[in-house]
């Protein structure tokens, strides 16, 4: 990354907290001096949705302050740490398809499980969605 882009997100990263604070604040949310008890419905969800928007500020934040720390050390980095990084990040990638294979399998297994107990109890076999009746 260019430094003038890291200066402009260095420039986003600071109104962006400055916001963050703003909307995380209690004291700005709609009805922030009653208890729920006490709120109306309107009152309550607008509550939800000051918290909510806090939660995506913070949000877009933490993603700019990601781009800026990948941005310094992209353009700083010699081909040897380049590496390191990239079979770090296969790593990580490998690891979480390794969680998600390992999730797909028990609903499989659950899902097969299923189907053998309705056959052994009901007498039923699992029917195609678009079978209507059987």
């Amino acid at each position: 990354m260019r430094q003038d882009q890291i200066d402009r997100l260095n420039d986003l990263a600071e109104r962006l907290a400055d916001r963050f604070i703003t909307d995380a604040d209690p004291v700005n949310w709609s009805a922030a001096d009653k208890l729920p008890r006490d709120m109306t419905q309107q009152e309550r969800g607008d509550a939800y949705w000051s918290k909510k928007n806090a939660m995506a500020t913070g949000g877009v934040l933490r993603y700019t302050l990601d781009l800026i720390e990948g941005g310094k050390g992209s353009a700083s980095s010699d081909p040897e740490t380049q590496r390191e990084r990239d079979a770090d990040l296969d790593k990580r990638i490998g690891d979480a398809e390794k969680k998600a294979a390992a999730a797909m399998a028990r609903v499989m297994d659950k899902a097969k499980g299923k189907a053998e107990f309705d056959k052994r109890v009901h007498g039923k076999t699992a029917r195609a969605p678009s079978d209507p009746a059987k």
